[in-house]
């Protein structure tokens, strides 16, 4: 029988000693969540401000040391608005990097389409700002796989119809509305509340998001006298419209989707921007403690004012970061059970104060829409 030197016994010793200090190396490699959005393309003006929400949020509990002490990396895939390519980013996403959720993303149809492929995966979406109803609508009630941390298309299609009457007191309404799922949704939604409220639909007209000329629909418009004009689609498409509707001497109040929440739309529409109203999740201005806080924090880092966009992305991304820490793993399935029913004590920076991450059967958080008005090139809360 061999026998052994004291030195070699303890080589063995040692490796067997060394083994779960590898194994600790490798728990504290980064752990990898995954990020789609439009980062070029139609959206991307609402697909950049969006992602300051994801990055922030991972810098704030990267500083509080992580995830099961273990650094956060945020891996971002730009799916350029394009349904194909949100399809094929969500795999890659799943696939290769081996994230356990996604925050994703702007465009409805995108977001319906790639949340599909996750669901298959057994591993969940949070809303990177997709609003419209078909999203969460195709999830099995009970047991969504989407979840978006604000209403849906069809509740701010209603909070905004019912502020045109209401607040504003327009009675005579017209319609203009992208032929997106969310523009359609938005405009369907704005026709029933108004009716219903007392008012009247006097016209309602359709484009292809990205046009650029809307100067005929408009002088036809105008021969029409309406006391409000409602827009339901895209950032860029909103500010061409309010400046042609500028151009051509049409005076209503313009009110829009909550796309048109950035500081980017502002700039984009010039003085035509002004006493525009729109639904909004968040405002610096808030009355929700918790996001007046988000919104400090912001601002000490950015030199900017917090918005919607970037909000939605920090609320998304921050609720996801805590159901995984609550389902013990990075796991796609236990996270997505946490979701479903373990979130609703977590408070969110959006909507009125005491708003909790209380995903709804759909897999939406149910609270009212704030409207916003720009006053001297600022939104400010109408409230």
């Amino acid at each position: 029988m061999a026998t052994l030197s004291r030195r070699h016994m303890l080589s063995i010793l040692g490796a067997s000693v060394a083994a779960p200090a590898i194994v600790r190396a490798q728990s504290s490699e980064p752990l990898k969540i995954g990020g789609m959005l439009p980062l070029s393309g139609p959206a991307s003006i609402e697909g950049r401000q969006i992602i300051l929400g994801l990055q922030f949020a991972v810098e704030e509990i990267n500083a509080k040391g992580g995830v099961f002490g273990r650094r956060i990396e945020l891996v971002m895939e730009d799916d350029e608005s394009n349904s194909t390519k949100g399809v094929t980013a969500v795999r890659r996403l799943i696939e290769r990097e081996k994230v356990p959720f996604i925050v994703g993303t702007y465009a409805t149809g995108v977001a319906a389409a790639a949340s599909k492929v996750s669901a298959e995966y057994k591993v969940p979406m949070l809303s990177g700002g997709s609003t419209g109803a078909l999203a969460t609508d195709q999830n099995t009630p009970g047991d969504p796989w989407f979840f978006r941390s604000w209403p849906d298309s069809n509740a701010q299609g209603e909070d905004t119809a019912r502020a045109i009457v209401d607040k504003f007191k327009k009675t005579k309404v017209a319609i203009i509305h992208d032929n997106t799922n969310y523009g359609v949704t938005l405009a369907e939604q704005v026709t029933r509340v108004v009716g219903t409220a007392g008012g009247s639909i006097v016209s309602r007209d359709s484009y292809n998001a990205g046009e650029q000329d809307f100067s005929s629909m408009l002088t036809k418009l105008r021969t029409q006298r309406p006391e409000a004009v409602y827009i339901g689609g895209w950032a860029g498409d909103g500010a061409n419209i309010l400046r042609q509707a500028a151009e051509i001497g049409l005076r209503a109040q313009f009110v829009g989707s909550g796309s048109m929440l950035s500081d980017d739309f502002i700039r984009l529409a010039g003085p035509a921007s002004e006493g525009f109203a729109v639904a909004s999740l968040y405002e610096a201005s808030t009355p929700n403690p918790v996001g007046k806080a988000f919104g400090e924090r912001f601002r000490a880092k950015h030199n900017q004012d917090a918005n919607t966009f970037s909000s939605l992305g920090y609320d998304s991304t921050t609720i996801a970061l805590e159901a995984m820490r609550r389902a013990g793993k990075p796991d796609g399935a236990e996270i997505q059970k946490v979701l479903k029913s373990g979130m609703k004590d977590f408070p969110i920076v959006q909507g009125p104060a005491g708003t909790m991450a209380s995903f709804n059967a759909k897999g939406s958080v149910d609270f009212p829409n704030f409207i916003a008005v720009i006053k001297d090139g600022k939104r400010r809360l109408d409230i």
